[in-house]
């Protein structure tokens, strides 16, 4: 599915240009996050998630200058082919976060938020600590989160930097939890991370997911009303009870 930036507009509520700009750049040569694709943003919550997340440092006071710089927009990229290598197990946990934090040294302007998240990413098991900003109770939904030391590249000023990584959370708990759900047969086969897998195959992990799901509407509220409305829309229609019947017969 192609998106056009009247779709990113008027269906997810993403600024106009920045919109634009994820619609008209190049797919990165030898970029492995895009192998194969033939345009930059194929419908998918593993593409889609970006522009949603510009919009969001926008939102959050960001200079749209500075994030649809060629130089930010390089920075996502070469954080999602290191991120897609770790996929494809080129690379371990710990050589992705190395890869992440030389990349992004260089170009950091919030150094007690870039300190943070290194300590925080290099933590084992991935899991929220006690009144952290960073992460979920769940390692599942936290397999993203080197994404996050984009924000530490944002100056100092109005930015509101508590509430983007308040938007990220609820963008990327969304966007994860639907991923798993297309991929759970597939990941209980080849043993993969999986959020259903982490909070059990059963009636509580169900009810934690529809919490989560419900936490996400209402961050996002917040932040980008109509991106709201469209998880909103998605929980009324999904049928989790039949997706857990789906994947107990099939065992």
């Amino acid at each position: 599915m192609f998106l056009t930036k009247d779709d990113l507009k008027l269906a997810y509520g993403v600024d106009i240009k920045i919109a634009q700009q994820f619609v008209d750049r190049e797919v990165p040569i030898g970029n492995l996050y895009w192998e194969s694709r033939k345009i930059y943003l194929p419908g998918a919550p593993g593409y889609i998630f970006m522009p949603l997340f510009f919009d969001v440092l926008f939102r959050c006071g960001a200079d749209k200058e500075l994030i649809l710089s060629d130089r930010f927009f390089l920075l996502s990229e070469m954080i999602l082919n290191s991120a897609a290598k770790l996929e494809h197990n080129q690379i371990d946990w710990h050589a992705h976060l190395d890869d992440v934090c030389s990349l992004i040294k260089p170009h950091v302007k919030r150094e007690e938020l870039y300190n943070d998240l290194k300590k925080y990413l290099g933590s084992s098991p991935l899991v929220k600590s006690a009144n952290s900003r960073f992460g979920t109770d769940y390692p599942s939904l936290n397999r993203a989160d080197t994404y996050l030391f984009l924000v530490s590249c944002i100056p100092a000023g109005k930015f509101n930097e508590d509430k983007a990584i308040k938007g990220w959370y609820a963008l990327i708990t969304y966007f994860l939890i639907l991923d798993d759900f297309a991929d759970i047969k597939e990941d209980l086969k080849n043993g993969e991370e999986n959020i259903l897998i982490d909070t059990g195959l059963n009636q509580h992990g169900l009810k934690v997911i529809s919490t989560m799901i419900d936490n996400s509407h209402d961050e996002m509220m917040l932040i980008n009303p109509v991106m709201a409305n469209r998880i909103d829309h998605k929980r009324e229609v999904m049928d989790l009870q039949e997706l857990l019947r789906s994947i107990i017969s099939s065992d």
